[in-house]
């Protein structure tokens, strides 16, 4: 039973519905307050010192955009050619970003297609 429960969750999560109690109005504010845009751009406004977000929900899974807003450092790990600004090195993520701001930022996201 406790394997069926972990599949039905693992399923839930990887298509997008750990972010469906977020708000994505909530999570573009909450963009704009933790200054995201002074690294990400999306739609042509915005830093170029990270990944443009653009397109992020159709090239990254739900559960790899949740690692990035709860452990940037282990995704940096993960990539070839670092950007010029760490994700974890920003002055937003030092403390970490609460649960409400990672379930709003993560449904924003999901609508960046």
């Amino acid at each position: 039973m406790k394997t069926f429960v972990a599949a039905v969750v693992g399923v839930l999560f990887a298509s997008g519905a750990a972010f469906a109690q977020g708000k994505p109005a909530d999570g573009q504010a909450a963009y704009d307050a933790l200054k995201c845009g002074t690294c990400h751009q999306v739609a042509g406004k915005g830093g170029k010192l990270a990944a443009a977000l653009d397109g992020v929900a159709t090239k990254r899974s739900a559960a790899d955009i949740k690692s990035w807003l709860t452990d940037p450092a282990k995704m940096e790990a993960k990539l070839e050619k670092k950007p010029k600004m760490l994700m974890s090195a920003a002055a937003s993520m030092k403390n970490g970003l609460s649960p409400e701001h990672i379930k709003d930022l993560g449904a924003y996201l999901a609508t960046l297609k």
